[in-house]
């Protein structure tokens, strides 16, 4: 048999996910995450779906890997010695950025952001590009070797170079490396050239900067974790989630690990999109709650909204990554009292070492999870589908201890009290990515996932007044299932910055041409047939004098006519959705081509279910703290395991799933369809 298995790391829990090809196996798990060498929770994944499966690593023909690794290296600020080979006289462009004063003027404590490459290891060299790539200065190769002779002596072994305009000319940024190849093959390089080929100094430079801060951790892991999987007998090639909702091969991930940034929340919205595609639901938002945090994104007919402007610890990365928000809001978030008198929740987590309270494994602080299970949502006896004993008594012992007692309140309502502020952290994010962009979250349906997720999903919904949620099967595991769900991608870009007047249909063509020539070998290395390759090509469009610019999906059709009319019309049409009004006799200037190139969509890995009319039947009645309710109040228990196709559960109720669990309050009702989707409404 032919088995899919893909496996999502997150900071608290590693899922799985094991589909045969004919999908008459399909099996997910989670197991604990190992923060001392992660490889060995993946590992530990892996083994247990095989055996439980009865399967051997011989039968794994595809293995996709997602995972918060870059994301948690940036974020962590961990001790990375890297340096930066600019042009002469833009030293200190990482420091000066955009040269906004603060983003908030009001907060007299802001403080700028240390570049993540210190004064003494961004150094410079004698060269200059024009923006047009013709060579103004010759590159002084001495001082080539000066500045490099000087970072290996300092101790750097990976280094960004990120010269003026090598987006349009990288002859410089060649040179460098081929210099480095020869004199000091102890560095690792990373071009700006083969990184973005993009203008805009700042972004470009720290976009460079970050692949080569994590170049050397991304490289071991995956060596590592390549090593292991083979040396278990696992055959086929491994493949990494990107920022952009596509996969790439460990070999091409270790070149460029900057687009593995975000690359376990991306695969949630991909499963989940396609998921909810399936359901005949276009417009959603996901929400994504794991052990450690919240990952919100919305979903316009069935196309996530990929950024390339996005941003990762607070530095700029230009590369094409899905758009989303994140909020420290995870069930290990700590809840604590400060010392005003203040019940705080997040964005600190006990991550799943120590873990909750409840965990037994020495943890001392009271978290969202236990809050959870101290209000009767979570099951102990059931929790992971009984994979992992928790302790309740601990829980009530400490959230009397450490939150009831200083606030002088009930442990039932602190209980509360912690899932409210939690909640209301969860309901901002949601606004973040609907209303203050002019779109009214009623108009879209809540996808609710990750191991948490299904607890507050529907709260949520009801607190922003949407009237439907959808719970997928195995809501802990849709990250997992979108890493199968996704294609070879590939991203390629052009800067052009000129008035669409002066731009001539053959010029245009030279370009995507070249980029697709460019991008369409880099797909064939990755695997993909030249003829199963697809491309997808657009154009950022701005006003002339405008500093930002609109991302345009073109054709052929757009680059005829007098300054290009199709286009300028397409692009007045999205600059007056998006600010209400266009300017209809302005210019418009063509700022950089885009293509993206990808290989044969995989189809859903969900098996579809026959219908069955279960009436279900709950396995036993718990009591239950909720909001909606005074006091604690008897809730009927059902078992994923137990409904079919066409199985109705009308609240208030809770559905525990092997992974997650699903609570239903007063006047709502889950129903459940082929995919075995909860289609949760009021």
């Amino acid at each position: 048999m032919s088995v899919q298995i893909g496996i999502d790391t997150g900071g608290t829990h590693t899922d799985v996910i094991l589909v045969g090809k004919d999908k008459k196996v399909f099996h997910t798990l989670k197991v604990p995450t190992t923060p001392e060498n992660i490889s060995y929770g993946i590992l530990n994944g892996v083994q247990r779906a095989l055996q439980e499966t009865d399967l051997t690593p011989e039968e794994v023909s595809h293995f996709v890997y997602g995972t918060t690794y870059v994301t948690n290296i940036i974020v962590e600020q961990k001790v990375v010695d890297v340096g930066l080979i600019a042009t002469e006289g833009f030293r200190d462009t990482l420091a000066i950025g955009r040269a906004t004063r603060k983003e908030n003027i009001y907060d007299i404590n802001w403080r700028p952001q240390e570049p993540i490459v210190p004064r003494r290891y961004r150094l410079s060299v004698r060269e200059r590009m024009t923006s047009s790539g013709t060579v103004e200065t010759p590159l002084d190769e001495s001082s080539v070797r000066k500045a490099l002779s000087e970072l290996r002596d300092a101790g750097i072994r990976s280094v960004a170079v990120c010269l003026m305009h090598a987006y349009i000319n990288p002859e410089h940024e060649q040179r460098v490396k081929a210099i480095a190849a020869s004199d000091f093959p102890e560095l690792s390089i990373s071009l700006s050239s083969e990184i973005v080929r993009e203008y805009r100094e700042y972004e470009r430079s720290s976009t460079t900067a970050i692949n080569a801060y994590v170049l050397q951790s991304v490289r071991d892991h995956l060596d590592d974790l390549a090593d292991k999987l083979k040396s278990r007998g696992v055959p086929s090639t491994p493949y990494i989630m990107r920022g952009n909702g596509g996969i790439m091969s460990f070999n091409k991930g270790k070149s460029i690990p900057v687009a593995i940034t975000h690359s376990g929340p991306v695969a949630g919205i991909v499963g989940a999109t396609l998921l909810a595609k399936s359901a005949g639901f276009a417009n959603i938002i996901t929400f994504d709650m794991g052990g450690t945090s919240s990952d919100i994104s919305l979903v316009a007919n069935s196309s996530p909204i990929v950024t390339t402007q996005g941003k990762l610890a607070g530095y700029p990365v230009l590369l094409p990554i899905m758009d989303l928000v994140t909020i420290g809001a995870g069930g290990g978030s700590i809840a604590r009292v400060d010392s005003g008198g203040r019940l705080l929740v997040g964005p600190q987590s006990a991550g799943s070492v120590p873990g909750p309270l409840c965990y037994e494994q020495g943890g001392e602080n009271a978290t969202i999870t236990d809050a959870n299970l101290f209000c009767g949502r979570l099951n102990a006896e059931y929790f992971l589908a009984g994979a992992r004993r928790i302790n309740s008594d601990l829980t009530a012992k400490g959230l009397s201890e450490r939150i009831g007692a200083p606030l002088n309140m009930e442990t039932d309502e602190a209980a509360l009290g912690i899932i409210d502020i939690a909640e209301s952290h969860m309901t901002n994010a949601i606004k973040l990515v609907s209303v203050q962009r002019g779109l009214d979250p009623r108009d879209f349906t809540l996808v609710g996932f990750g191991g948490a997720g299904p607890l507050h999903t529907v709260a949520l919904a009801e607190a922003l007044g949407m009237r439907s949620v959808l719970i997928p099967p195995a809501p802990g595991n849709v990250s997992a299932s979108g890493l199968l769900s996704a294609e070879i991608r590939q991203d390629g870009v052009r800067t052009v910055v000129k008035a669409a007047s002066l731009l001539k249909p053959e010029d245009v063509r030279s370009i995507v041409d070249e980029l697709l020539a460019e991008i369409g070998a880099n797909l064939a290395e990755e695997g993909v047939a030249k003829g199963d390759q697809q491309a997808v090509l657009s154009a950022d469009v701005r006003y002339a004098g405008q500093s930002h610019d609109i991302n345009i999906p073109v054709t052929a059709g757009d680059f005829e006519g007098k300054g290009f009319e199709r286009l300028s019309q397409n692009f007045a049409d999205q600059h007056r959705q998006l600010f209400g009004y266009d300017i209809p006799d302005k210019p418009i200037e063509i700022v950089n081509f885009r293509v993206t190139c990808f290989g044969p969509l995989p189809g859903i890995p969900w098996p579809e279910r026959q219908a069955a009319h279960m009436t279900p039947k709950p396995i036993g009645y718990r009591q239950v703290a909720h909001r909606s309710q005074s006091g604690r109040k008897e809730w009927p228990i059902y078992r994923f395991e137990s409904l079919g196709v066409g199985s109705a559960v009308t609240g208030p109720a809770i559905v525990e799933y092997p992974g997650s669990t699903l609570v239903i309050p007063p006047d709502w009702t889950a129903e459940y369809d082929a995919y075995m989707n909860a289609l949760v409404t009021r």
